[in-house]
C-alpha cells in the first residue's frame, strides 16, 4: 500500500512538472528554442560534443551540467565579449537568456505542452555546404603514439582546378575529432613543402611555422563547433597551377595510439574576385613570463598606411592566456575595440568573421593587447608548480598572436599595403 502511494505521488508530481504553472519555463516552450539554436549544431551524434541534445530526455538527463556551464559561461563555447563587433555564427545567450535556463533547473526542469515544441531541426548529414567540386583526402592515415607532445604535422594535397574556376569556400571535415585540436590550411607555390614531404618517411612532415601562405577568410582555419563560411562578397580565390594544399593539423594525443586521414571539400565559382585581401599579422615574441605573474601583459601595433574593410581576426594564444583585445585608433585619437575575448580558452580557438566589415581610416593604428597568468591559480597551466615560460612554438612555450584580414578600400593600395608588410616583417626579422 505504501508502495502504490509512493508510486501515485510521483506520477502527480511528474505531471505536474510537465504541465507547469503558467509563466514557470518549460522546455517545449522556452528551453528547446535555445538549445536548437546554440546547442546542437556540436550536440548531436557525429559532431564533436561528447553526448547529444536533441531531445527533452537527453536535455533532462544533463540538466545539472547544463545549468552548471551555462551559469559560469563555459557554454555555449563564445568567447567574444558582447558589444565588440558583431560575427557571423555567433552563439551567446544573453544575462535574460541564461537567468531563464537556472529557472526551469530549478523548477524540476518540466517538459511542459508539446504543442510549444519547435519543429526539429534538419541538419545536412556530411559536407554542411552540399556537395564540393572537388574533394581531397590525405592519401594514408597518419598514425599517432598514445602518449608524448602535441604534434603539428603538414600534409601536401596537391591541387588544379578547372580553367576558370575560382575557390568561394573550403570546408575540413577531421575524420577522428578527439585527437585534432585544429587545421590550418595554406597555399605553397615553392613546392618546398612538397619536397619536405619526400624526404619524410611517413605522410607529411612535421613542422609548426605554418609552410605558406595562410588562405584567405574563414577557409583558412577550422576548429571545433566552427562551421564552413563562404569569402565576403567579392572575394574568391585564384589557384595558381602547379601550386599544392598544405593542411597543417595541431593533435592532442589522447592516451591511447590513434590515426587521421582528413578530407577536404571545395567549393568552386565562376567569378573571378574583384578584391583582393591582405593579412596582417599583430605578433609579440618578446614574451618572458615569470613563475607566479598572474596579468603578464604583451603587445604589438601596426600603423595602416592606406584605408581597409576589416572582415576577420584570428587570435592566437597558448594555456597561459587569459585576455586579448585588438583595437583600432583612429587619426585624431578615436578608439574602436575591433574584437575582446576577456576569458580565453586554448581549447576553443576560433576565427572571427565580421557580420558586416569594418572601415578603417588611412593612419589608423591596430593594436594587440594580451594578457597572460602563470600562476597556479591558472587552471590552464600546464605546470602544477609555474616555471619561467618564453615566447615558443610548442603548446608549453605562449604566444600572442593575431591574424587581422581586410581589403583595401581602394584595390589599386593592395600593391602599396602588401609592400608595407613585407617591409614591416624585414624590419623585425632577426
Amino acid at each position: 500500500m505504501k508502495f502504490l502511494s509512493l508510486l501515485l505521488a510521483l506520477v502527480v508530481t511528474s505531471r505536474c512538472r510537465a504541465q507547469s504553472p503558467k509563466g514557470e519555463p518549460t522546455y517545449c516552450r522556452d528551453i528547446a528554442p535555445l538549445v536548437q539554436a546554440n546547442c546542437v549544431t556540436c550536440h548531436r551524434p557525429g559532431e564533436v560534443a561528447p553526448f547529444s541534445l536533441l531531445t527533452y530526455n537527453d536535455v533532462r538527463k544533463h540538466g545539472k551540467t547544463i545549468a552548471a556551464v551555462i551559469k559560469a559561461r563555459i557554454m555555449p563555447p563564445w568567447k567574444a565579449v558582447p558589444g565588440y563587433g558583431e560575427f557571423v555564427g555567433a552563439r551567446r545567450l544573453t544575462d535574460e537568456q541564461v537567468s531563464l535556463i537556472q529557472e526551469w533547473f530549478k523548477a524540476g526542469m518540466p517538459e511542459g505542452d508539446q504543442k510549444d515544441l519547435p519543429a526539429s531541426p534538419t541538419f545536412v548529414s556530411g559536407w554542411q555546404l552540399g556537395n564540393p567540386d572537388i574533394v581531397l583526402t590525405m592519401p594514408e592515415p597518419y598514425g599517432m603514439p598514445a602518449e608524448g607532445n602535441d604534434i603539428h604535422r603538414n600534409f601536401v594535397l596537391p591541387l588544379q582546378l578547372p580553367e576558370g574556376k575560382y575557390i568561394r569556400a573550403i570546408e575540413y571535415r577531421p575524420s577522428n575529432r578527439r585527437v585534432v585540436h585544429h587545421a590550418v590550411l595554406a597555399m605553397d607555390t615553392t613546392h618546398s613543402s612538397r619536397e619536405r614531404d619526400e624526404a619524410d618517411p611517413g605522410p607529411g612532415f612535421t613542422q609548426v611555422l605554418l609552410p605558406g601562405r595562410m588562405l584567405p577568410g574563414n577557409m583558412s582555419i577550422w576548429t571545433p563547433g566552427w562551421n564552413p563560411v563562404p569569402l565576403p562578397e567579392g572575394l574568391s580565390l585564384p589557384w595558381p597551377k602547379g601550386a599544392d594544399l598544405v593542411l597543417q593539423l595541431h593533435f592532442h594525443l589522447s592516451g591511447k595510439p590513434e590515426s587521421e586521414q582528413s578530407r577536404i571539400g571545395i567549393f568552386l565559382t565562376d567569378h573571378p574576385p574583384s578584391k583582393s585581401s591582405v593579412d596582417v599579422l599583430l605578433e609579440d615574441r618578446r614574451i618572458d613570463i615569470p613563475p607566479g605573474e598572474k596579468a603578464y601583459r604583451s603587445r604589438d601595433s601596426e600603423v595602416l598606411p592606406v584605408a581597409v574593410d576589416v572582415f576577420g581576426l584570428f587570435p592566437h594564444m597558448h594555456w597561459l592566456g587569459k585576455e586579448v583585445k585588438v583595437i583600432a585608433r583612429m587619426p585624431g585619437g578615436k578608439k574602436r575595440t575591433l574584437l575582446w575575448i576577456n576569458d580565453w580558452d586554448f581549447k576553443w580557438q576560433m576565427y572571427y568573421q565580421y557580420s558586416k566589415p569594418v572601415r578603417l581610416p588611412a593612419g589608423t593604428e591596430l593594436i594587440m593587447e594580451c594578457v597572460h597568468d602563470n600562476s597556479i591559480d591558472n587552471l590552464n597551466n600546464p605546470s602544477l608548480t609555474p616555471q619561467r615560460v618564453r615566447w615558443g612554438i610548442q603548446t608549453f612555450d605562449e604566444m600572442s598572436d593575431v591574424v587581422v584580414q581586410m581589403i583595401p578600400v581602394n584595390q589599386t593600395d593592395v600593391p602599396r599595403l602588401q609592400a608595407y608588410r613585407q617591409s614591416q616583417k624585414d624590419s623585425e626579422a632577426p
